[in-house]
């Protein structure tokens, strides 16, 4: 973006902040036609394009006083929108019609892994490994790598503080790196879906 973009975007961001509707209805008409495009060219669907799009100005409304007009609020939107748009992948490798498009999508194959990889299987196995988590530990896991919420939010939300909080996202990767360490499908899906930031 321009300058003269961030300038504009930090103006809006200040009001956005005091909650000012006007703003979040010019932030949300600039940034909605780029938003839908970036989701639909992971999700391919119009529908699930415009719920990311719906789902990610929610979220930055009902965030908005923890916005920082000082940083990108392209970045933070497109960010936001991306978390939104892994767990929708996540729910849809469910679905056999999608299983083998998001393959394609999220991991490189080699001759080791290629024939041995079941897609549902995997996710499933990494859904069980964060079910063995402490409680405490998978709710801050869960909240910070799925849902997006960084330590200084979560440690809020939870009453806890942020060094609490991120000895236990800590303690929780560490967890999962060790148990997946030893499995030949370790890289394929830990790094695509869970531990991207």
């Amino acid at each position: 973006m321009e300058i003269n973009k961030l300038d504009i975007d930090k103006a809006y961001v200040h009001r956005l902040k005091r909650g000012d509707k006007q703003a979040f209805n010019y932030l949300f008409h600039y940034y909605n036609k780029k938003l839908y495009f970036f989701a639909k060219g992971y999700l391919k669907t119009e529908k699930e394009a415009e719920e990311i799009v719906q789902e990610t100005f929610l979220k930055i409304w009902e965030r908005k006083e923890f916005l920082d007009p000082e940083l990108s609020f392209h970045a933070y939107l497109f960010k936001i929108a991306f978390n939104f748009i892994q767990k929708g992948l996540i729910k849809n490798v469910k679905n056999d019609e999608l299983k083998h498009d998001l393959a394609d999508e999220l991991i490189n194959f080699d001759n080791h892994t290629s024939n041995m990889v079941n897609y549902h299987f995997l996710l499933q196995h990494i859904n069980q490994i964060i079910d063995k988590l402490p409680p405490r530990q998978k709710e801050i896991f869960i909240l910070r790598k799925l849902d997006g919420y960084s330590a200084q939010e979560i440690s809020e939300k939870l009453s806890l503080a942020t060094k609490t909080v991120e000895a236990h996202l800590t303690a929780a990767l560490k967890f999962l790196k060790i148990r997946l360490k030893s499995e030949k499908n370790s890289d394929l899906l830990m790094f695509a879906l869970i531990l991207r930031k």
